[in-house]
């Protein structure tokens, strides 16, 4: 019985369960998921055709994939107190309350020990150990993470470089076709699963505070404690992360599209979010020929990136000896560079390479005080008050959106009110230069009020629903660090 209670208590923590979408069409009510163990009973994952009707060779293509990217994959454990119900967080109850193991995986995605997992995994844990796939396990910390989008990235500092994984593409996913997922399946570390992509685009709501979008569904098995773990494809390829599964379905998983994976893992290494510099580039992917390339798509005003020369369209090579084949990569490459120390940044321009050192500076002082609570510092600079909202409040505007910021009050002659954002206003997203961000928590906006673009621009552009409509609203700051509202 004790053995019993120690492995249901390891298991309580992993993947994400999700509801099917016939039950929260009938109660109407979203429901909250628990992160933790299906018990499922006489279930299994069923074969794919091809390995049922086996094959010439033993090494197959789904071997040679394994072996290609077993060695970045990552088991990650961790505990935190269970829940206690006593308000005085010193109270012997609370002291005696036991800890509870949570488990997940992650991927590599960078030989100096940086891993990108799922953030339920290590949201509010303590003590998170990663084990590679030789067994040596390391103390980890969490760097950044992005609960909106589930991802977060934790740091280990190895004795020996890791094994990257090679990141792929999701945009050109076929249903049908042959994927792999592996991790820490119930504990089982190194555990393989192969199946195909069932579906894409899926949309699934766990809570009024979770919902993702542009899923990939999947009937490889994903099992609690894949979280978190790569979904690759016949090549080896990561082309998604792990994230969900339907409880009580054979075969009905979800995983993270890599192409928005991406997209948030390189804004979470940017030097802004790590170190609090800026360089200057805002970077995109292009296909060419079947074949990503990083392209420069903006130069931004009074960056030290303008003052050394780069040009939008300027392709990026290399940055030191770093290949860049993702955007990830370069911010993988100026993670580590400090004011006045400039990496050399390879470019290819007109068919031509050259080589260009890219310093960083520290980023200009923002209108927005460094500390607070982000809903006091929305109505303190903004003049705002704000309340979250689903995206079943937005869908009749746009599915694509996953949600927003109602306005309940308006400060008159705040920015906002001079911008015209009335109450009853849904905000859902932000724009500055050539950057958008959707706008979900009132963090979202004193994010974006702090990059480099809004402090030098003094203003930033919010998209807002009213009357079914999405209308731009132009905020300039000006001096509204230094305004007082008090009023409520």
């Amino acid at each position: 019985m004790k053995t019993r209670t120690r492995l249901q208590s390891q298991f309580a923590k992993g993947t994400t369960i999700v509801p099917t979408p016939y039950e929260r069409r009938r109660s109407r009510v979203t429901r909250t998921l628990v992160l933790g163990l299906v018990a499922v009973v006489g279930v299994g994952c069923p074969l794919s055709g091809w390995a049922q009707a086996g094959s010439r060779s033993r090494r197959t293509a789904v071997v040679e994939a394994v072996e290609k990217s077993k060695r970045s994959v990552v088991s990650i454990s961790s505990e935190k107190k269970a829940t206690s119900h006593s308000r005085w967080p010193f109270s012997a109850e609370e002291n005696q309350h036991p800890r509870v193991s949570g488990m997940g995986s992650g991927v590599v995605i960078d030989g100096r020990g940086y891993i990108l997992t799922n953030h339920h995994v290590v949201d509010k844990v303590q003590g998170i150990e990663v084990q590679l796939h030789d067994g040596t396990s390391y103390p980890a910390r969490v760097l950044q993470f992005d609960p909106v989008m589930d991802l977060a990235v934790v740091k280990i500092d190895p004795r020996r470089p890791l094994v990257a994984v090679e990141i792929g593409r999701s945009g050109d996913l076929m249903v049908g076709e042959t994927v792999i997922t592996l991790g820490n399946a119930y504990g089982y570390e190194n555990t393989v699963s192969v199946g195909i992509v069932s579906a894409l685009h899926r949309d699934v709501t766990l809570s009024d505070d979770q919902v993702y979008r542009n899923l990939i569904q999947t009937d490889a098995c994903i099992n609690p404690g894949n979280s978190g773990g790569p979904l690759i494809n016949i090549d080896g390829e990561l082309i998604g992360i792990n994230v969900a599964v339907r409880a009580g379905a054979q075969g009905i998983g979800f995983a993270l599209p890599i192409d928005d994976v991406k997209r948030v893992a390189a804004e979470l290494l940017s030097t802004r979010r790590m170190a609090a510099t800026w360089h200057g580039l805002v970077t995109g992917e292009v296909a060419k020929g079947g074949k990503a390339s990083v392209v420069v798509s903006e130069v931004q005003a009074g960056s030290m990136a303008e003052s050394t020369g780069f040009k939008p369209g300027d392709e990026l090579v290399r940055v030191g000896d770093l290949a860049i084949a993702n955007v990830v990569d370069f911010e993988l490459g100026m993670v580590d560079v400090v004011p006045g120390r400039p990496a050399t940044v390879t470019i290819r321009r007109g068919g031509t390479e050259s080589r260009l050192a890219l310093d960083v500076k520290s980023t200009p002082e923002s209108v927005v005080p460094s500390t607070g609570n982000p809903d006091d510092l929305v109505w303190r600079v903004l003049g705002l008050r704000i309340q979250p909202v689903s995206n079943d409040y937005v869908a009749a505007v746009s599915p694509k959106l996953r949600g927003g910021l109602f306005v309940q009050s308006v400060s008159p002659g705040s920015p906002a009110a001079l911008a015209a954002i009335q109450k009853g206003d849904v905000l859902v997203g932000m724009n500055v230069g050539s950057r958008h961000w959707e706008t979900i928590r009132s963090d979202n906006i004193i994010y974006v009020l702090r990059q480099p673009e809004t402090t030098q621009t003094q203003s930033a552009v919010f998209y807002v629903v009213r009357k079914n409509e999405i209308q731009p609203r132009k905020i300039t700051l000006g001096d509204t660090g230094t305004r007082q509202t008090t009023s409520r």
